[in-house]
């Protein structure tokens, strides 16, 4: 689908974004405990397997002294990536009062295709007591083959090329908080790239040749950040209502051992409506925009699951599309089957797109579909198992995974 997206019109699109989702902000709600607000269902995977469940679907569990739920499942993955989860684990628990202190959480992914490739990765969100500082966080290490197909919106499926490397990321914050739900704070941010090779076939020069910055065996991106983080979200893995919004500035620079100097703005946004106290009925939107500035790497452009969760674009592969700067939107709609909260479903669209190269602008919007299955994990976290199917512009795929993609 092709749209002519002029500077004027991505910049009245990022304001309407901020406009949309902050119009809300100011309803700032008291932080409360997971257990009044997201922990609804009284069944779950354990419950089934052992017998062991809550009699109102209403009645908050009893935690005793416990304020650590662990979730676990054996393989995940999709069909957008070489190779399959080993298993995807995810721990969440308290570290203050449970009364006054939001539930943190750290989610495991490590893949692997049994042969060649493997990855690590790591996403942290941890809130310390009485939640005065939020300290999110990401690690991975990789050793993987990425396909590729060039910058913008517009890019053939015959300009395919498949760029290998292995990877160490560590990305820090620290955001203290100053008024309620609302925080400032910096971080660190690393991507060291190396042993990069384009291993395609190709009797012609590729994209990633062509591109001036970034394209050597080894490049690192050092870089701080300046972070503000608004989030009245009771519980991250899946939140049943509530806004979040996080603006970061990241400068990348030699002083501090960047092998290029550029800049990314990165701004995400969510908001989230509930319908039903008894059952989830939670409309989530997802907006966001990422923009690149200077001489920035290729394998630090923008693009498709290329964000900070790696979970933009379902319906497309990975780094399908790639731009120096990034729009996108998506639209869920979480509903259970059944009256227990064990089963239940999504509907979802999204869409995205890139600026052109030679034009600068965003000319095409690349939008997708889809639909999937939940599985109540945990019922205490509220975690859920996760089978979605998308469909996008001439692709599919099919995505197996632990907790909601936003």
């Amino acid at each position: 689908m092709k749209l002519k997206l002029t500077n004027s019109f991505r910049g009245f699109t990022v304001i309407a974004l901020i406009l949309l989702f902050l119009s809300d902000s100011a309803k700032a709600q008291l932080t409360q405990y997971i257990k009044n607000d997201s922990t609804q269902a009284r069944k779950d995977i354990v419950d089934v397997l052992f017998g062991n469940k809550r009699d109102s679907i209403l009645q908050a569990p009893d935690y005793g002294d416990k304020n650590f739920f662990f979730s676990i499942m054996p393989l995940s993955g999709s069909s957008g990536q070489r190779g399959i989860g080993v298993s995807t684990i995810n721990a969440a628990f308290c570290m203050g009062d449970p009364s006054d202190t939001r539930l943190s959480n750290v989610t495991f992914y490590p893949t692997t295709n049994f042969y060649s490739y493997i990855q690590f990765r790591a996403l942290l969100n941890l809130w310390s007591s009485k939640n005065s500082w939020n300290f999110p966080g990401k690690m991975e290490f990789a050793h993987v083959a990425q396909e590729n197909y060039g910058l913008g919106g517009n890019t053939p499926n015959d300009s395919l090329f498949t760029i290998e490397y292995r990877l160490r990321r560590v990305y820090v914050n620290f955001n203290k908080a100053l008024g309620t739900n609302f925080f400032v704070g910096f971080g660190y941010n690393l991507d060291d790239f190396f042993e990069v090779a384009d291993k395609s076939d190709s009797l012609y020069t590729t994209n990633f040749e062509r591109y001036e910055y970034g394209t050597d065996e080894k490049t690192v991106s050092s870089g701080l950040s300046f972070n503000m983080l608004y989030d009245s979200r009771k519980n991250s893995i899946n939140p049943l209502g509530g806004f979040y919004s996080n603006f970061q500035f990241r400068w990348n620079n030699p002083w501090i051992g960047s092998g290029y100097s550029w800049q990314s703005i990165y701004f995400d946004t969510r908001k989230y409506f509930t319908f039903d106290r008894a059952r989830h009925r939670t409309l989530a939107l997802w907006g966001l925009y990422w923009a690149t500035f200077g001489e920035v790497p290729y394998l630090n452009l923008p693009g498709t699951a290329l964000d900070y969760s790696n979970w933009t674009g379902r319906g497309y592969w990975k780094a399908r599309y790639r731009g120096m700067q990034m729009l996108y939107a998506e639209a869920e709609y979480r509903f259970d089957f059944s009256t227990s909260g064990l089963w239940g479903g999504v509907l979802f669209a999204n869409a995205q797109s890139y600026t052109e190269p030679d034009s600068k602008n965003f000319e095409y919007i690349l939008p997708a579909v889809g639909t999937g299955l939940r599985l109540k994990f945990n019922k205490y976290s509220d975690s859920n198992l996760t089978f979605d199917v998308a469909v996008g512009k001439d692709s599919w795929n099919w995505y197996f995974s632990l907790n909601e993609v936003f």
